[in-house]
């Protein structure tokens, strides 16, 4: 009886909170017989019984059934039958019970599977061992009896026909547990396969460049051979190779020719063809797109000229043709064009519309030299004037004008001992000193400045000067450099040919020297204006005001006796300077720290040049190279962007007359590659990326990792040519930065993998990869790996693993579980005691209802 009501199991168990109005009815019936109060109890507790839905359990416990599957296609090597039977033998043992499957293309159950796994049974045609149909082995073991089973498959994953794919949510339910079983390590194969030939993607014509040879030996005893290398059809290396089992690499140099693109090939033939059964994957080949050298046109006007400039530019890797103007080469082929101290007679008009349409159309034109290249009239009303960044001048020589301009502290210290009434003599004596033609400005300051007399002609200023700086009141504090920043901006728009600041003042400022030791050296360096300083008075920041006047190239004075104020003043307006006097023949290029071409060259001081041609940069033109004069810079090195191209004039010859500095000088290779590389055409840069095709189940798959950041919003999209003719398609966007697409390969052969980005409307080229597809992909022949891809699906799928640890383990006992309703009986019981205890009332005891 207890083991009976152990296997009654409630569904609504909530219903036995009814039990609690069972006093309730005591209560109700309490004047009636007990047989009464006993009838409704139990009719009551019967009700709630039938409520709470009571079931009854059975239990049957039953083993799970186990199923083994042998692929016996002809992929599987010799070697990896043996292991199928071995492992089959040591740790699973079929037993009876068991069922064993064999398959192919088809598959069937069989009893002798170990006589099959020998290749004993003639009955092996009957599966069509020359395809793998994994489909349409599990659609054979879906269509059994369902139960719970484990199935432990012996293949190497790799299915020729069908998916087994379209069935794993059919496996998913059914109960069936996949545990594929595989060697921890491929067994041999008497196969030799050439799986990589690697290579740069690009590089440049007469580069040498390393091919490395990847080739896999999957037997295990040593294989020997002769592996043999192509450059576009034509073979430059075979050698006698001894191969181990497993991977050797073997590395070769060669060198790149002109052609666009190198096309190798690498292939490998086995001595004895027992050692390598499977001849189609004894071969690779590779791409690389070659870069040809800048070809450069340098046009000499005398012969046997140009020999430095020359040897410099070939030594940066330019193919340079060296001609004279008597009969030069057509522009087109050049990327570059130099006229090297030509004169104009020397080429037709043809010639010289030709180089200006060359120039427009992209390309780059350099002009340098004496008289030939740059005297005024040469290239006048000829392409070439208009290409020139600079026109012929002759050099002029200007009266050299002042301008000055007074910086006077009005602080309140400048009270004592009259200190700002001689200032003001100072200032009036400097306007009369100065020439109708110089200029004068003064500015007044205390914490903050103004100007008192704005910066004029001396001439304009003589009627109103004196009366403009009796207007100076001292009071309040020192500041300097709000002073001299307004000093600066008086005269910087002056043209005069001398530009000097004069600073007085009795105290000491506020702010950091840092700042106003920053600003006249800058003023000085920069925009040539001197900054001289007096000091007034014991009290005067003497420190200060000496570097002040040793930064800013001027002079310093410090003047006790207020009286000698204008003397001083006067002095340092005849005596403006400490610089020597330059020599006419010493002159030292300055670079321009705008200049796009030189930007980056590291260079703290040029060489001095002998002499120059005179020009005048073009509007819109850029200043790289100057020679600076006290009232402008001249040009030495100028370019600009003419049409899609560039154009340089450099005004000196590099013959070694005004060069001669320049021949030795150590950064002259340096210079030259730097004007060259702005000169010529801009290459296209190849983004960085990285790209490979790799063989993913049973279908090529491309994969591209772009690396550059402006590469993120980019569609990327391929080409492949081949056997079949030309077949385009797009990559898919796995993650940033990574791409992927299924090639559309098939049939085996080589293929030229072409790639293109296209960002921003723009579509740039990037090198192309090769690939080799040895054999048909729905081929039978072993493989050096398995496909665990595909296995692992199943196994996952299913809920099994790959390979289990203790496949005894497997062993369960499956326990089902049946249920009974019995509510209904008791329903019946509650109703056939209600109608009895109504009966039994009636007749036996006569009471109403």
């Amino acid at each position: 009886m207890p083991r009976l009501l152990s296997q009654i199991e409630f569904l609504k168990p909530l219903f036995f909170w009814f039990l609690l109005l069972l006093p309730l009815v005591w209560f109700r019936f309490r004047d009636r017989r007990l047989v009464v109060i006993i009838s409704r109890t139990l009719i009551l507790l019967l009700l709630i019984l039938s409520g709470a839905d009571p079931h009854f359990a059975t239990s049957q416990a039953t083993e799970e059934g186990r199923i083994f599957a042998y692929d016996l296609s002809r992929s599987i090597a010799p070697a990896m039958r043996r292991w199928m039977e071995k492992a089959t033998e040591e740790s699973l043992v079929p037993k009876r019970g068991d069922r064993i499957f064999v398959f192919g293309a088809e598959s069937e159950e069989a009893a002798d599977w170990r006589e099959q796994l020998k290749g004993e049974n003639s009955r092996q045609d009957s599966i069509r061992p020359e395809k793998t149909s994994l489909e349409n082995l599990f659609t054979k073991l879906l269509a059994l009896r369902p139960a719970p089973r484990n199935l432990f498959l012996f293949t190497d994953g790799w299915e020729t026909q069908g998916s087994v794919e379209r069935l794993l949510p059919a496996i998913a339910a059914a109960g069936l547990k996949i545990y594929p079983m595989v060697p921890a390590e491929p067994p041999s194969i008497a196969n030799v396969a050439l799986t990589k030939l690697l290579a740069p993607s690009h590089a440049k014509s007469g580069e040498a460049v390393s091919l490395k040879v990847v080739l896999e030996n999957q037997s295990d005893r040593v294989v020997e051979g002769t592996l043999t290398l192509s450059r576009n059809g034509q073979t430059f290396r075979t050698e006698s190779v001894k191969l181990n089992p497993g991977s050797q690499i073997f590395t070769y140099q060669t060198t790149l020719s002109e052609e666009p693109t190198a096309t190798y090939r690498a292939s490998f033939t086995a001595s004895q063809s027992e050692s390598d059964r499977y001849a189609a994957d004894n071969h690779a080949v590779a791409w690389i797109s070659v870069h040809t050298k800048a070809k450069i046109l340098l046009i000499n006007g005398q012969r046997g000229g140009g020999r430095y400039l020359e040897d410099i530019l070939k030594r940066q890797g330019f193919e340079v043709a060296s001609r004279s103007a008597d009969s030069p080469p057509a522009p087109p082929e050049y990327k570059v064009v130099v006229f090297n101290n030509v004169e104009r007679e020397k080429f037709s008009p043809s010639y010289l519309a030709a180089v200006e349409r060359h120039v427009a159309d992209g390309n780059g034109f350099l002009m340098l030299g004496g008289e030939a290249s740059f005297s005024p009239g040469g290239y006048a009303r000829t392409p070439i004037e208009t290409i020139l960044p600079v026109e012929p001048k002759e050099p002029k020589r200007e009266e050299k004008n002042r301008a000055v301009v007074l910086v006077i502290d009005k602080s309140g210290s400048m009270r004592e001992e009259n200190r700002i009434l001689y200032a003001q003599e100072a200032a009036k004596a400097v306007a009369r000193q100065l020439k109708d033609n110089d200029s004068l400005g003064i500015v007044g300051f205390d914490v903050s400045a103004f100007v008192l007399v704005p910066l004029e002609p001396v001439g304009k200023l003589r009627r109103v000067i004196d009366g403009q700086i009796d207007r100076l009141k001292p009071g309040g504090q020192t500041y300097f450099h709000p002073a001299l920043i307004e000093a600066k901006r008086q005269i910087e728009r002056s043209t005069a040919a001398r530009k000097h600041i004069i600073l007085l003042s009795d105290g000491e400022t506020r702010g950091s020297q840092g700042e106003l030791v920053d600003l006249v050296g800058a003023m000085k360096n920069e925009m040539k204006i001197t900054v001289s300083a007096v000091a007034i008075g014991l009290e005067a920041d003497i420190r200060i005001m000496k570097r002040i006047s040793q930064y800013g190239g001027g002079l310093f004075h410090h003047v006790i006796d207020p009286t000698t104020l204008p003397q001083i003043v006067l002095q340092q307006l005849q005596d403006n300077t400490k610089d020597e006097p330059k020599s006419e023949r010493d002159l030292i290029p300055v670079q321009d720290r705008r200049s796009e071409v030189l930007a980056g060259l590291g260079v703290k001081a040029y060489p001095a040049v002998l002499g120059f041609m005179e020009t005048e940069l073009k509007r819109g033109a850029r200043l790289d190279l100057l020679i600076p004069r006290e009232d402008r810079s001249v040009p030495l090195l100028a370019s600009w962007r003419y049409g899609r191209g560039k154009s340089m004039a450099l005004t000196i010859d590099m013959e070694s007359r005004w060069s001669k500095n320049w021949i030795p000088w150590g950064s002259l290779q340096a210079f030259w590659e730097k004007v060259m590389n702005w000169l010529r055409p801009l290459e296209e840069p190849i983004p960085l990326h990285e790209a490979r095709v790799s063989l993913s189940g049973n279908r090529p798959i491309l994969e591209l990792f772009a690396y550059e950041e402006a590469s993120a919003a980019s569609r990327f999209r391929f080409a492949i040519q081949g056997k079949g003719g030309k077949t385009e398609g797009a990559l898919s966007k796995l993650a940033p930065g990574h791409y992927q697409a299924a090639l559309p390969i098939f049939s085996p052969g080589d293929f030229r993998i072409e790639l293109f980005e296209e960002r921003q409307g723009h579509r740039i080229t990037l090198p192309p990869i090769g690939y080799t597809l040895p054999y048909e992909l729905s081929a039978e022949q072993p493989r050096p790996e398995f496909n665990t891809g595909l296995l692992l699906k199943l196994a996952q799928a299913s809920g099994g693993e790959i390979n289990p640890r203790s496949p005894d383990s497997l062993k369960k006992q499956i326990v089902t579980r049946s249920y009974a309703p019995t509510r209904q009986i008791l329903m019946i019981l509650a109703l056939a005691l209600f109608l009895a205890e109504v009966a039994a009332r009636k007749l036996l005891f006569s009471e109403p209802d």
